[in-house]
């Protein structure tokens, strides 16, 4: 079970990375901390908004569910570097998201 210190919580809520994938898309990432009840740790969200030519396409979120702080910020810090959410950017690009 991941815990954050507040530190932490407020540093990567603070967070946006741009991300350019090629000329024409970008995808800005950024971290929503959602509290919990109880003694659970907070979720972790990694929010994905996509930009073609500059203009808002679409939105995509992940839960980053026992990734460490570190793995966090270099997922967020590297969209185009992982294989998973470039396959979901591609499906959803190409109308093949759920």
């Amino acid at each position: 079970m991941q815990m954050f210190t507040q530190q932490e919580i407020d540093e990567l809520s603070a967070l946006h990375f741009i991300n350019q994938i090629d000329a024409h898309l970008r995808v800005v990432s950024k971290i929503r901390i959602v509290a919990d009840t109880g003694d659970r740790p907070p979720r972790v969200i990694l929010l994905l908004e996509l930009l073609y030519d500059r203009s808002r396409v679409d939105q995509l979120s992940f839960d980053l569910h026992n990734h460490s702080y570190a793995d966090i910020i270099e997922v967020a810090r590297n969209v185009g570097d992982n294989e998973y959410l470039m396959c979901e950017i591609d499906n959803l690009l190409s109308g093949h998201g759920e």
